[in-house]
């Protein structure tokens, strides 16, 4: 996610909790409590006292917007993780059924997929496209390469080392949370 321009004179100034409250609450909020105009480039010595003295005196609050955050985040990368660990769960119970189609499905699936996906390439590649879409057979394209193959590739190799080594990360730090 690119940095709002208005943040950029306060993160540079090394206001981060400031700066969080302004992207949590609102640029307006920030101005209403401190009085200093967020839309400039750069912050006056003047602002950058009110900011930081704002920064000090409202600090406990601050810490807890931003404490609100992180929760959020982990919430949302815990309820990854669980769809994830469904979503391999629900192929052990497919694979473990007398039906083959219903045992093999996911790779019928991934097969039609990567089929469609390299006559598509193929064809975007080689073939001929009018000129009034390009724009739509390039978006085709960066979804076909962007998600669907790298999905492919994820469910049936995993992720990278750094997705993995954040996964455990989260495990360990839930496992943390829940005994406590």
């Amino acid at each position: 996610m690119p940095i709002p321009a208005f943040l950029v004179p306060i993160l540079t100034q090394g206001l981060n909790l400031v700066a969080n409250a302004a992207l949590k609450k609102g640029k307006k909020w920030v101005q209403e409590k401190t009085g200093v105009d967020l839309d400039q480039p750069e912050l006056t010595p003047e602002d950058f006292v009110k900011l930081k003295q704002f920064e000090m005196d409202h600090e406990e609050e601050l810490i807890k917007l931003r404490q609100e955050d992180d929760k959020l985040s982990f919430e949302i990368e815990k309820a990854y993780l669980e769809d994830v660990a469904n979503a391999r769960g629900m192929q052990m119970v497919a694979l473990s059924q007398e039906d083959l189609f219903s045992k093999r499905f996911i790779y019928y699936f991934a097969i039609g997929w990567s089929i469609f996906c390299a006559l598509y390439i193929g064809f975007i590649t080689f073939g001929e496209i009018p000129e009034a879409n390009v724009r739509f057979a390039d978006t085709i394209l960066g979804f076909t390469l962007g998600t669907l193959i790298a999905q492919i590739f994820s469910f049936f190799f995993g992720s990278s080392m750094g997705s993995k080594r954040s996964g455990d990360t989260i495990r360990e730090v839930v496992k943390n949370v829940t005994h406590k």
